[in-house]
């Protein structure tokens, strides 16, 4: 990790560009800048450990990093992966103990650092702030919540129905998506191993619902990608 000065008024556009501080006043906004300190980090660098003292939250400003735990036998199972302005670690450093996950760069990141201290002092004179980040983690229990009951109870043809649908969603309903990790990646992503993840894109290649080519894949039948998302057998 190395240390990266970025200019006040880069952290400011940064920090605006995060869910976590959206529509804060500009007052607050530069106090936080002020105390935001940038960080650079390499693929494979870690950001923190799973079980170190939660003295901080980041947030992604560029790059992508996955956060994850590991099983007893060191399975790894994804929790999310953060691209674009994305808070990171937020939930600990409110909780005051540790992480609960490790985060890892994979590609070459830079991230903006608030120290827990610094901004609990600062909460305590602004309670607005307080307010603003509580609604964005109400959002992410809930998408918790439904990843629990994905792992639980929906089969992967149905998890790798819904992701495929919800990244053309987010590419504006483009049938054409580029897969921003590995196949293996994915796979732990979705609480798959990779075997069963490439079984599953091969059935479905074959009924004519997708189409893979490398990291592309095309959605060449999205009504009955819809009804595998919904639970539908493969």
């Amino acid at each position: 990790m190395k240390r990266n000065t970025l200019p006040v008024k880069e952290r400011i556009a940064s920090l605006g560009a995060c869910s976590l501080f959206e529509g804060l006043p500009a007052d607050l906004m530069c106090a936080l800048a002020e105390m935001a300190g940038g960080r650079a980090y390499e693929p494979g660098e870690v950001l923190f450990h799973e079980g170190t003292g939660a003295d901080g939250l980041h947030i992604i400003v560029n790059g992508q990093v996955k956060v994850c735990r590991y099983g007893p036998e060191g399975r790894e199972h994804i929790l999310h992966i953060f691209e674009g302005v994305e808070p990171c670690g937020e939930v600990a450093m409110f909780e005051g103990g540790t992480y609960p996950a490790t985060a890892e760069a994979l590609a070459p990141s830079t991230t903006l650092f608030i120290a827990r201290r610094d901004f609990l002092e600062l909460a305590g004179k602004r309670p607005d702030l307080l307010m603003n980040m509580l609604a964005v983690l109400s959002r992410r229990l809930r998408r918790f919540v439904e990843m629990i009951d994905d792992l639980a109870l929906k089969e992967v043809s149905t998890r790798l129905a819904r992701h495929l649908l919800d990244l053309s969603q987010q590419a504006g309903g483009t049938l054409e998506l580029e897969l921003t990790t590995s196949k293996a990646m994915l796979a732990a992503r979705l609480g798959a191993v990779a075997e069963t993840l490439s079984r599953t894109l091969a059935r479905m290649q074959r009924r004519g619902i997708i189409e893979v080519d490398g990291r592309r894949v095309r959605l060449r039948n999205p009504a009955a990608l819809r009804k595998l998302a919904e639970g539908d057998k493969l």
